[in-house]
């Protein structure tokens, strides 16, 4: 597996958990990386660390992204930005809760393609991967909204793989089970709840394996395209409806 084929990649929510392990990754492997994330002091700290190239950005404004973005001739975009709300029936969600999910699953991921895919096309290199969920295809209570983003995104991916077909683009979405990124602390109004539910005693996913299977993705062979790689742990079962915990407790 090589990426001498890419130069420069572009990677949302970089500022924790598989964002920040994904550049962290691409910085190994010699690309020159821009980290994008609304928190500021986040970046700097990755950026100290890794010596990426950090860009403090809403992806949900669109022309804050087309002015930071356009320019940069990204090979590589990662478009792995996700907002984190607190878990509700769908008819209970908060209008907030909706606005913030739809603003920055879909409209910064679509934001972000707008202003990257066009030099991808001109120059007939680049690859797209997108940060799906199992959630997008199986039942997970709780996160009705959330989950109605993620299949919107698997559906993207599978469009825009017929909208650059012969283009040299590839297009891979990423699936992965329960990570341990703490984001599923939000769901719950208490975050020691929310650990204890989700991560005491469940032997998740670490945000460094989803790292790991996207420079895979990105290290195959040009004639190979990952287009959709579901990733669970172990002990989580298919489509993620059960997860054993280890002891019994």
């Amino acid at each position: 597996m090589s990426l001498d084929r890419y130069r420069t990649a572009i990677v949302t929510g970089a500022s924790r958990g598989i964002g920040a392990a994904t550049v962290r990754q691409l910085c190994i492997g010699g690309l020159e990386v821009y980290a994008v994330a609304r928190s500021a002091d986040d970046l700097s700290d990755l950026a100290r660390e890794t010596g990426c190239r950090p860009l403090a950005l809403d992806v949900s404004h669109r022309d804050a992204v087309l002015s930071a973005l356009s320019g940069l001739d990204a090979d590589i975009l990662i478009s792995n930005a996700s907002a984190p709300v607190h878990a509700a029936a769908s008819w209970q969600t908060a209008p907030d809760d909706i606005d913030l999910l739809l603003d920055v699953n879909l409209k910064g991921t679509l934001n972000c393609l707008a202003a990257t895919v066009p030099g991808m096309k001109a120059r007939g290199r680049g690859h797209i991967v997108l940060m799906g969920s199992i959630a997008a295809a199986r039942p997970i209570p709780g996160m009705p909204v959330y989950a109605m983003t993620k299949a919107a995104l698997n559906n993207l991916g599978q469009t825009l793989r017929l909208d650059l077909h012969a283009s040299g683009v590839r297009v891979s979405e990423i699936a992965p089970g329960r990570v341990e990124t703490g984001a599923h602390v939000a769901l719950l109004d208490d975050p020691d709840e929310g650990r204890r539910r989700f991560y005491e005693g469940f032997e998740c996913l670490q945000p460094d394996d989803i790292a790991e299977a996207i420079m895979f993705v990105l290290g195959a062979p040009q004639r190979m395209d990952v287009s959709y790689m579901e990733i669970v742990p172990t002990d989580q079962s298919y489509g993620g409806s059960q997860f054993h915990r280890r002891g019994g407790r």
